[in-house]
């Protein structure tokens, strides 16, 4: 009978075991691995319906690092920090791709800022498009202006493990 709880035991023991040890291998990347780390960053607009609004041209370091679907970006030079959550997990390892929308209240009045961002990995370099929309309402929430920019980005990577280093 000892023999028995013992056999049981251990099976269960055993395959408890291997069932945590299957969970910790099997995961699946939101954010390529090779985008942590600092990089020195380009943005030139494209185009825009106002360009007044938006900047030229601009050269940033940016900090990128993250867990989960969770991305930090970080730019020391200015104070900017986001944190982004990745709605869609990664299929080329290379892609990094991300929406983010921030409404901003005043007197009943709002402006709603949208970006959309998509970045492919080449090495210790990036490339991609930043698309901007800003959009006013007035406080009976009717649209009074939307304003676009579209920017190409190209990224150098400064500091950080290099992809197929991880």
């Amino acid at each position: 009978m000892k023999k028995i709880v013992l056999i049981v035991f251990s099976f269960v023991f055993l395959a408890a075991n291997a069932q945590g040890l299957l969970k910790g291998n099997v995961s699946e990347e939101y954010i390529p691995k090779g985008f942590f780390g600092s990089w020195g960053v380009i943005s030139k607009l494209n185009s825009s319906n106002n360009p007044t609004m938006f900047n030229y041209e601009s050269r940033d370091i940016w900090t990128l690092s993250g867990y989960s679907d969770t991305l930090i970006l970080e730019n020391l030079q200015s104070g900017a920090h986001s944190e982004i959550k990745i709605k869609d997990k990664t299929k080329d390892n290379r892609t990094l791709e991300f929406e983010r929308q921030k409404t901003v209240s005043k007197n009943g009045a709002k402006t709603v800022y949208k970006e959309t961002v998509k970045f492919t990995l080449l090495g210790n370099n990036f490339t991609g498009t930043d698309n901007f929309v800003v959009e006013t309402y007035d406080e009976n929430n009717k649209l009074l202006s939307k304003n676009q920019a579209s920017y190409s980005v190209a990224g150098v990577k400064i500091s950080g493990k290099a992809p197929g280093n991880n």
